[in-house]
């Protein structure tokens, strides 16, 4: 895979004009340090980032993110902080380098979704279900980028990359399954107490990521739902089905059949 993967990349040095890169007329602003990135240019890793990020933003028009972003390479990192820096920025930590776009994307979509979900800090019982939405974003990107770098890629030569994107996905996707035979209940069920201790465990994370995807894949307009999930109780520490109880109540009505479909995958009613 790493072999491939550099191959691959060693096909786009010649760099031109990327197909998008307007940073005017976008509603959020990822503003990038030029230092640090290895032998990644920090126009092209700007593209990358953008790419991955719009494929979940797009969804939320006319809700539109208007947050400035400072991400930088730091080993600490992929980590969203909740203190912003003196300029008023979100910063964001990455830990990646060179030219491994799929890793930037992945842990920028990641880290772009705490920031769709309002992230706050407070009690960490739930923690694991918002860990596991930006889990979910980042395959979302991810699988849309596949798609969409097959014809409109950041840059007219980065078509072929599509086909790596689609080989890091299928990686994902299989590391991410669900046993078989076991619903995402019955998974909830055996680990609940697992997740409200660690709720930053990525191998159980993704587990509930990849049965989440579907649902968000086939109805993408109620990602803004997402917007609502950290207002009112949430960050108190309350049980799962409260939780879930007050995002519905927090989201508009347009959200809820949405959010009562992913409360009974879990088998909770509200």
């Amino acid at each position: 895979m790493k072999i491939r993967h550099l191959i691959l990349l060693a096909l786009f040095l010649i760099i031109s004009e990327p197909a998008h890169c307007n940073e005017n007329g976008k509603a959020y602003q990822i503003r990038l340090d030029k230092e640090g990135w290895g032998n990644g240019s920090p126009n092209d890793i700007e593209a990358v980032l953008y790419s991955a990020c719009d494929s979940i933003h797009e969804h939320f028009a006319p809700l539109k993110e208007n947050e400035p972003i400072r991400v930088i390479r730091d080993k600490s990192g992929p980590i969203t902080l909740f203190q912003r820096n003196l300029r008023g920025e979100i910063i964001v930590k990455i830990n990646t380098g060179d030219r491994y776009w799929c890793q930037y994307s992945y842990q920028i979509a990641h880290e772009f979704c705490h920031i769709l979900c309002r992230f706050r800090n407070g009690s960490r019982r739930n923690l694991w279900f918002e860990e596991s939405l930006c889990e979910m974003a980042s395959m979302f990107a991810l699988r849309s980028m596949e798609e969409t770098w097959k014809t409109a890629p950041p840059y007219p030569n980065w078509k072929s990359y599509s086909a790596l994107i689609r080989d890091y996905v299928k990686d994902l996707e299989n590391k991410h399954a669900l046993p078989e035979k076991l619903s995402l209940a019955d998974y909830y069920s055996m680990h609940s107490e697992k997740f409200e201790k660690d709720p930053v465990n990525r191998s159980m994370n993704g587990k509930i990521a990849g049965a989440l995807l579907i649902a968000f894949e086939t109805n993408p307009e109620h990602w803004p739902s997402i917007l609502y999930i950290n207002k009112g109780k949430a960050k108190e520490d309350i049980s799962f089905s409260e939780y879930l109880k007050n995002w519905l109540n927090q989201a508009p009505k347009k959200h809820h059949i949405f959010i009562h479909s992913l409360a009974r995958q879990f088998g909770i009613s509200l």
